[in-house]
């Protein structure tokens, strides 16, 4: 399909051919139509395309985040109450809480989360890179399948006290719901499988064998069913709740961050490489392929109640209470007006760095700080122990949803470019 078919009428997240490469999409959707109401999704959905407007969006007290059940909007009533204990535990999530209920909800989080300092973790994670590295053969293998799925998994199973073992188990638990969550149609053969992985993730961390690992290994399970604050602590379905959040928020986050960030330096002088190696440019680097690789390319958000919002170029769009909006920040952070250099990685670009990957205001991201240290150490280690990786020549798979973007396959090497086999690159679905 040409770029001028990719209409806004047609667009959705799991249309394919958007998928591969949005970004032309979403720099004329800026230019000519910030704001489009799309018919196609959700019944009609506000979409939202500039940095102005996404960062007016995510602090706009007259949205809320309530949107645990937006993917089943599309069922009849009568089928939606076979789901309601999955929306339950998703309805927990302090990501869907607002006002007092997310304040509350945040700050037992945060102080349960207050021991996991960078220093502690460090060698942690570290310890799991390796360990993972020390398995593949650096003169091919696949990227995504042997490093980037298992290790977010791998971490935040550590964080959690929960054994490291389950990892393929936690990835394809929280594939499922990552899915439903990141694509604007989903069958109901999905929102089934969805249902039963729900279930069987929450059965997991709260089994009596992760309740006692997680204990002795005073890891973030624990801390959450035990720390109070002003004399509230959580239920033990709360406690489940956020611990599969982190789970759903981080994993496939830091995947396609891994995958994405590797295919964008492929190309790239040494030089760049080496910036993520040194303690002094690191996060810097880091954070700008935060920006230019976004993992996660939308934020969403449901009105409150009738309201008129003007747009960052003057234009006034009517949304009716119970309209959902999605705010594209894949496309924010590509948007000159915020960002010089926008559309290149810009590696040494002076901080700070504005992106809004992890959403702004009061519902920043809960496992942000994971995120950035993971994908740190992950890069840095890489590239420190195969400074000639590179991506092979291949079709390249990507994701089956835009909302989680990433390649589900990627073939590298630890070899110079000329040792290389010269192959046409293309694109292709994976599902």
């Amino acid at each position: 399909m040409s770029m001028p078919d990719l209409s806004a009428e047609n667009f959705s997240h799991n249309e394919f051919d958007y998928i591969p490469d949005p970004f032309p999409f979403y720099e004329r959707m800026r230019a000519e139509s910030p704001a489009f109401r799309s018919e196609r999704i959700f019944g009609g959905a506000w979409l939202f395309f500039t940095y102005a407007d996404c960062l007016s969006l995510m602090k706009d007290e007259r949205l809320s985040n309530a949107r645990a059940a937006v993917p089943l909007w599309f069922l009849p009533d009568g089928q939606r109450a076979r789901f309601a204990e999955m929306i339950g535990v998703y309805e927990r999530w302090l990501a869907f809480h607002d006002g007092r209920q997310h304040t509350r909800t945040r700050r037992q989080a945060n102080r349960s989360y207050v021991p996991f300092t960078d220093e502690r973790l460090e060698p942690r994670i570290q310890r799991l890179v390796d360990g993972l590295l020390d398995g593949v053969d650096p003169t091919g293998f696949d990227l995504m399948s042997e490093f980037a799925f298992p290790l977010p998994a791998m971490v935040i199973a550590d964080v959690l006290g929960v054994p490291t073992e389950a990892h393929a188990d936690l990835t394809r638990w929280t594939d499922d719901i990552a899915h439903l969550f990141g694509s604007t149609h989903v069958s109901y053969d999905h929102l089934e499988r969805t249902r039963v992985s729900t279930r069987e993730l929450t059965d997991f961390l709260s089994s009596p064998e992760c309740v006692a690992a997680s204990k002795r290994r005073q890891g973030l399970l624990h801390l959450l069913r035990t720390t109070e604050v002003h004399g509230h602590r959580f239920s033990d379905e709360d406690v489940v709740a956020q611990a599969a959040l982190l789970l759903f928020a981080g994993v496939a986050s830091i995947r396609y961050l891994i995958g994405n960030s590797v295919h964008a330096f492929d190309e790239r002088p040494r030089r760049d490489r080496e910036l993520l190696l040194r303690p002094d440019t690191v996060t810097d680097a880091v954070e700008e392929l935060l920006r230019y690789c976004t993992p996660v390319q939308f934020v969403g958000r449901v009105a409150r109640e009738d309201f008129t919002f003007t747009l960052a170029d003057g234009t006034r769009v009517d949304i009716e209470a119970n309209r959902p909006l999605i705010l594209y920040v894949g496309s924010a952070n590509r948007d000159a007006a915020a960002f010089s250099r926008a559309d290149e990685l810009f590696l040494t670009r002076p901080g700070p760095n504005r992106h809004l990957t992890f959403g702004a205001g009061r519902h920043l991201c809960f496992g942000d700080p994971l995120v950035r240290q993971t994908t740190r150490i992950a890069l840095s280690t890489l590239y420190r122990r195969m400074p000639n990786l590179r991506v092979e020549p291949q079709s390249l798979n990507w994701n089956n949803n835009l909302g989680f973007h990433g390649f589900t396959a990627l073939t590298a090497a630890d070899r110079p470019v000329g040792q290389r086999q010269a192959t046409a690159l293309t694109g292709q679905r994976r599902f």
